[in-house]
């Protein structure tokens, strides 16, 4: 990526995560944030206020659909 993303929708899966919420830090200054996470590994504590949470699997299929409604930008830091 040459630039960072500014002014879009983007959802970060495992954004609870060590790297995930390092990731979201970052973002959520210029952007609209979401984050997916089913919370097995990453904690709340970790996730930026400044960021939606959607808590659930990325393997559920409604979640998912939900969590990616609208999104410009997809970072994927979920273990599957």
């Amino acid at each position: 990526m040459e630039h960072p993303p500014v002014d879009q929708t983007v959802l970060v899966t495992g954004g609870a995560g060590f790297v995930g919420s390092h990731l979201v830090d970052a973002l959520v200054p210029e952007n609209d944030v979401r984050v997916l996470d089913n919370f097995t590994t990453g904690k709340r504590s970790n996730v930026n206020e400044g960021a939606t949470v959607i808590e659930g699997d990325i393997c559920d299929p409604e979640i998912l659909d939900r969590a990616t409604s609208g999104v410009d930008l997809i970072f994927h830091e979920a273990d599957v």
